[in-house]
């Protein structure tokens, strides 16, 4: 993930999460792999569903919506149709010999992976019936488990201020609209990051099998 500098200013200047929620029942399950496809549309469906958690989360998730998006873009200049393998779609941008989209998707995936992480670790709070567990560690957890090592210093800077002052597990719960049914929230969340995981998994296997951006 990379942050510009000029955006810390600006984008650590508000902790207040937004008042536009997003309710946890609009999530679209990742699509599944099937004989080693990833339909490309709904893969970038699911993703901008989740963008739009980070949206409601308010400006201190600036740095990574804006990140998230921008790999999106990329993305979605390839020709993709209902019927595009997301991963063919790499394989041909490489064979051109301008890997643009094929390093968005890297991006991407690794903060994937610290969603998949940040919402395993809520899920096992939620089961422990812990909702005043101390976020910060959980946010911290997930980051050093996926995109940290990736970072210079200047951004992991970042990121450990977004851990500090990123919003409690209790507003979490409201701005997705699953304050006043957690049992509801769990399952569907659970479902959500289970495709997550497949998904994920499956992009980081093809980047090691075809050794794609092995430098970056």
């Amino acid at each position: 993930m990379k942050v510009e500098d000029s955006f810390i200013v600006e984008k650590m200047a508000s902790t207040t999460i937004t008042e536009h929620k997003y309710s946890f029942e609009n999530l679209k399950d990742y699509p599944p792999v099937i004989n080693g496809r990833i339909n490309a549309l709904k893969f970038l469906e699911a993703t901008v569903e989740l963008l739009r958690i980070v949206e409601s989360l308010g400006k201190l998730f600036a740095p990574v919506r804006y990140d998230m998006e921008g790999n999106i873009t990329k993305i979605k200049k390839l020709h993709v149709t209902d019927k595009s393998c997301l991963l063919e779609l790499m394989l041909d941008e490489c064979s051109k010999g301008k890997p643009v989209a094929t390093e968005g998707l890297l991006w991407l995936n690794r903060t994937l992976c610290f969603f998949e992480i940040l919402f395993q670790e809520i899920l096992l709070c939620l089961g422990s019936n812990n909702v005043n567990v101390n976020m910060r560690k959980i946010y911290t957890t997930a980051y050093e488990g996926s995109v940290q090592k990736y970072h210079n210093w200047v951004t992991q800077q970042i990121f450990a201020l977004i851990c500090r002052l990123s919003p409690t597990l209790l507003q979490l719960l409201k701005v997705m609209e699953a304050d006043t049914d957690i049992a509801a929230f769990t399952s569907r969340l659970t479902s959500f990051n289970v495709t997550l995981h497949l998904v994920r998994c499956k992009i980081d296997d093809f980047y090691k099998d075809n050794d794609l951006l092995s430098d970056k």
